[in-house]
């Protein structure tokens, strides 16, 4: 976007190595995932005590999805589009299309080379994604 011969910045992205961006993406994300893991697996015993084998089943699904989600943004893989039925669901996979649509080397959208922010809401709504699965 340019206005009188001024163009807007480039988005803060993990892309530009040593920034608070690629810190955040490249470490603290991956450590709020390890603990959101963590968390699930210690409760497993309440799970199972408050909705018997059903909580157990539903612990296993999303620890099995986080730490897939884990290894995907460790490993700068594309960001994939929500597939639950949360209202949200819709608006979310509209706005990862538009930040499709703008990178600049029309390689799939992904952990490191997307907007820092963009990733790191995703990342959150994808482990509300999880929690809820069925």
């Amino acid at each position: 976007m340019e206005a009188e011969g001024i163009s807007a910045p480039s988005s803060l992205s993990a892309k530009f190595e040593g920034s608070f961006a690629y810190l955040t993406v490249r470490d603290r994300l991956p450590t709020i995932l390890t603990k959101v893991i963590d968390t699930l697996h210690r409760n497993k015993d309440n799970f199972f005590k408050e909705y018997g084998e059903e909580g157990t089943q539903a612990e296993k699904r999303a620890i099995s999805f986080l730490s897939k989600l884990r290894n995907e943004l460790q490993t700068d893989k594309p960001v994939l589009a929500l597939i639950d039925n949360a209202e949200d669901t819709q608006t979310w996979n509209e706005y990862m299309q538009r930040q499709q649509d703008l990178m600049e080397d029309g390689k799939p959208v992904s952990w490191f080379k997307s907007p820092w922010l963009y990733v790191e809401c995703y990342m959150y709504r994808k482990i509300q994604e999880a929690l809820y699965m069925k």
